[in-house]
């Protein structure tokens, strides 16, 4: 249990940390990847409402929202990992002090308090007596754990997702025509005739839906394996051909000895360009390929972890777009891309065929279609 507690600790590591800075996230923007606000600013530099940003990581491109930048939507579950795994990190040699008594001495850290808890309603680091107090709020007690507790979904689950309409409401609610988590105030106001169930009732049927996707796209890893090793293998076909047709030119050169050298060395030029133009071609595909299956594992793993630490407000928020990934990502025009070397054969001078000193390719062209090159 203590291990299984461990390795998660190491995956939400991974999760909250910008792939852009390189810390963890400060005010977590999504894609299906997260980044800090800041750095999204600066990763977008001068584009406008309604133009088109692409993520840092996948390249997935989406529009900048009539507010600008600043205006994409919080990452709340990301958000909450952060929460949870600031409680988990116990203090050391009293380091972290006291929060709530730093602001009351002015931020002066002389006869701090050093922290032992951590206030998961304030987000706070606290000493044992302020930790007393919160928990005796008269306006409702507090959840407060000592330090190094370790994360787990009940301390995400305590968090209130607030209503991003109406900040001091609960979001109750989903509206399956907008899809979007919403407050009782939100049905009256701006959802009337729409169709609205209780959270906990859509986070079952969506997430039903997100194993289904989730499904379909990890079969694409697999996919992707059996292509990266098809294009290995006919780009070692094609070089062996291609080295076993330079011995042939070569054997054809010597019988026409100084009169066709400068003909011979033209054809191997030829030939060695193809075959760096194909190696080229292959890596490229090589490269997409293990992008594509980069971008599937994140999928994976963010749905993965949204479902076993997210709550039903999480879950409901990001279905949609999960879904839509999902779609985008099987549709990867890599995926279907042919694996198929370039049939080139070698014509050697004949009083049949008259191609020039030596001889001449003959390439298939995409059609089938034999095009000889002198």
């Amino acid at each position: 249990m203590l291990a299984a507690a461990f390795d998660l600790q190491a995956h939400v590591s991974d999760m909250i940390q910008c792939s852009i800075c390189l810390e963890d996230f400060n005010d977590p923007k999504p894609c299906l990847h997260t980044f800090c606000h800041e750095c999204l600013r600066s990763h977008g530099g001068d584009k406008l409402p309604g133009n088109e940003l692409l993520c840092p990581v996948c390249r997935n491109s989406c529009l900048v929202p009539e507010a600008g930048i600043s205006a994409f939507s919080l990452n709340f579950f990301i958000n909450d990992l952060l929460f949870a795994q600031k409680a988990a990190k116990p203090a050391v040699s009293g380091l972290l002090l006291c929060e709530c008594c730093l602001e009351l001495n002015g931020g002066k850290k002389t006869d701090i308090s050093p922290a032992t808890k951590y206030c998961v309603d304030c987000s706070q680091h606290v000493c044992d007596r302020c930790g007393g107090m919160h928990s005796k709020m008269k306006s409702g007690a507090h959840f407060v754990i000592p330090l190094g507790e370790e994360m787990s979904s009940e301390m995400m689950q305590l968090r209130k997702r607030h209503c991003q309409e109406h900040k001091d409401e609960i979001v109750k609610l989903y509206c399956y025509d907008c899809k979007v988590n919403i407050c009782c105030l939100c049905v009256v106001l701006k959802h009337k005739q729409h169709n609205v169930t209780e959270i906990s009732v859509a986070a079952d049927k969506l997430g039903q839906d997100i194993d289904e996707h989730v499904k379909v796209v990890s079969d694409c890893l697999g996919k992707i394996r059996v292509l990266e090793e098809q294009w290995e293998m006919e780009e070692g076909k094609f070089l062996t051909k291609a080295e076993k047709l330079l011995f042939v030119v070569r054997e054809k050169g010597e019988e026409m000895k100084r009169l066709i050298d400068d003909h011979v060395d033209k054809l191997v030029q030829e030939l060695q360009s193809m075959k760096l133009n194909y190696s080229k071609e292959v890596q490229s595909n090589k490269d997409k390929l293990q992008t594509t299956a980069v971008a599937i594992q994140s999928y994976i793993n963010y749905a993965n972890i949204l479902k076993q630490k997210g709550k039903p407000e999480d879950l409901t928020h990001a279905a949609g777009e999960l879904c839509t990934r999902a779609t985008t990502l099987l549709q990867t025009d890599i995926l279907s891309k042919s694996v198929k070397a370039p049939d080139i054969v070698f014509v050697p001078t004949t009083d049949e065929v008259n191609v020039s000193l030596v001889g001449g390719w003959i390439r298939k062209n995409s059609r089938g279609t034999s095009v000889l090159q002198i």
